[in-house]
């Protein structure tokens, strides 16, 4: 998942979810016709209202769904969608702060849901987590090389004797650099890695690196809007990984399948809200980033909003919350084929269930 820049608020907790209760949502079609259906009984059909006996379990239980990292714009469709009243009143929204472990909380059982990473979750699971994601967010990959405007990487393979920086060997913008140097046919010794931390930006600025490996939605916008002018280049034409997502783990999902389900379903009218209202976002995003108040701060995050709605629904055919077979199959053939997985077998079937209903 994102992470946000040095320039977002500290961690504070989101406020928890209204107490009227949450409005009907209608069921809808989610995936492509004739795309295979992650999930072993097939997609559940479910509404946000659930049953009298579910609502009242939700209740008792609670639900909490993890935002990782600080209050951002970036989370807005999860804003809208608590403010909206698509949620069940006994689900929470919960930031982890910088420090915090993408999946620690949901390992601890402090959170039934977490934003993070399809790959990042299937690379925990294969390390000995037992994670399941169970619905969509991000449709486009948001991990691309950025370069200076007047630079002369134009392609990933230009990346060859140039010095490239990232935040460390691990996660997404490691993944996204394996699959640059793949399809450039490049190797580790063909260019310098440097471990730059969260510091990209200024070391982008200041010279100390030729590209960087970032967010298309918060690295390079962040970085133009300070007043450097930058180019982002794809990974691959075809990237075979899957980026922000919704993950619970195989407990939660067996003990409350249909409360994830209604939780889920909701987030996803989140983000349908979010693409087709920029401003919405940014006003319910206000609510837990009080900068945005001010005119400036507001325009700058509508653009990262913008950018961002690019992931969700990077073409009018893309299904918003959309969960396929294919696709997670193909993200775990690249992981193993990259020595990326950890001696925990995983597979398609078993990273990823869909909760998403027709």
């Amino acid at each position: 998942m994102t992470r946000p820049s040095a320039r977002a608020l500290p961690h504070r907790p989101a406020p928890s979810a209204p107490s009227s209760a949450a409005g009907p949502m209608t069921p809808r079609r989610r995936l492509l016709a004739g795309g295979l259906v992650l999930g072993a009984g097939g997609l559940l059909a479910a509404c946000s209202s659930g049953t009298a006996s579910r609502a009242a379990s939700g209740a008792a239980q609670g639900l909490t769904l993890g935002l990782t990292y600080t209050p951002n714009i970036q989370f807005a469709p999860f804003y809208l969608a608590q403010s909206q009243g698509k949620y069940a009143p006994s689900v929470e929204l919960r930031h982890h702060g910088a420090q915090e472990g993408l999946f620690d909380a949901l390992q601890a059982g402090t959170e039934q849901l977490v934003v993070a990473g399809a790959d990042e979750a299937v690379v925990a699971t294969s390390n000995g987590s037992d994670l399941v994601v169970v619905g969509g967010f991000y449709q486009a990959y948001p991990v691309c090389i950025i370069v200076p405007q007047d630079s002369p990487i134009t392609t990933p393979a230009d990346m060859a004797g140039r010095t490239v920086g990232l935040p460390g060997r691990l996660g997404e913008n490691w993944y996204g650099l394996q699959l640059a140097m793949d399809g450039a046919g490049l190797t580790e010794e063909d260019l310098t890695i440097q471990e730059i931390g969260y510091t990209q930006q200024a070391a982008l600025v200041g010279g100390k690196v030729d590209a960087i490996i970032g967010y298309s939605n918060n690295d390079a916008v962040q970085i133009r809007q300070s007043g450097t002018p930058v180019r982002t280049i794809a990974v691959a034409e075809d990237v075979p990984l899957i980026g922000a997502s919704l993950v619970t783990s195989r407990a939660v999902l067996q003990e409350r399948r249909e409360d994830l389900a209604d939780a889920v379903i909701a987030s996803t009218d989140g983000m349908s809200a979010f693409v087709k209202d920029p401003d919405a976002a940014v006003k319910a995003a206000a609510a837990h980033v009080p900068d945005l108040v001010e005119a400036t701060q507001a325009a700058r995050a509508r653009e990262v909003a913008v950018a961002t709605g690019e992931l969700i629904r990077p073409s009018s055919e893309t299904v918003i919350g959309e969960l396929s077979h294919d696709r997670v199959a193909t993200m775990v053939d690249f992981l193993a084929g990259h020595g990326l997985l950890g001696s925990t077998p995983v597979s398609a079937e078993e990273a990823a269930v869909s909760l998403t209903g027709e």
